[in-house]
């Protein structure tokens, strides 16, 4: 007898898995219906237990549906909401201290989105921490650690480090000098 535990694991399936069980269960009861000979060596419990797994299956569908629907509803709110954040983070730039704002510019000086520098720099610790720079997943040593700018950050520090002249800073080693 599955415990209450069991059908709430089974009540997390995805909806493809959900029609399946669906359309089985809907098969077995369909064949029972119209009294299909092949279904009688089968055991009497089964068209009960058909039909509780096709209840079961039906209500994560049908929650499935909502939340789908809801997702769709949601989703413009959702992506103002992104934009406006991004919008704000992005004005947060000229907060920046100028070792960090100097470690972005020679980023995209040097064309390079994600770079390697020790995990225990001070400026890159506070990108980190202020979400000017992520870390990408994996396994990594502390003094090679990789650093990555996040896509609307790197596309706004192109969009206006294009026109300023940023050629001093190609070819610089920022992490092999002191700030």
């Amino acid at each position: 007898m599955p415990s209450l535990k069991d059908l709430l694991e089974a009540m997390t399936a995805s909806w493809p898995v959900a029609l399946a069980v669906f359309l089985a269960g809907a098969g077995i009861l369909g064949g029972y219906y119209f009294e299909i000979r092949y279904l009688t060596a089968l055991p009497a419990w089964l068209p009960g237990a058909a039909f509780i797994v096709t209840l079961c299956s039906a209500s994560i569908l049908t929650v499935a549906i909502i939340r789908s629907a809801l997702q769709l509803i949601t989703r413009p709110f959702r992506r103002r909401a992104r934009e406006q954040w991004q919008a704000e983070h992005i004005a947060a730039l000229d907060d920046l201290p100028e070792p960090e704002m100097f470690l972005l510019a020679w980023a995209v000086a040097n064309k390079t989105k994600v770079f390697s520098a020790p995990y225990f720099n001070p400026h890159t610790k506070a990108l980190v921490a202020k979400g000017f720079l992520s870390i990408p997943p994996g396994n990594h040593r502390t003094d090679e650690m990789p650093f990555a700018v996040p896509d609307y950050i790197w596309d706004f520090l192109k969009e206006q480090l294009q026109e300023a002249d940023i050629r001093p800073l190609q070819g610089l080693r920022p992490f092999d000098r002191r700030w």
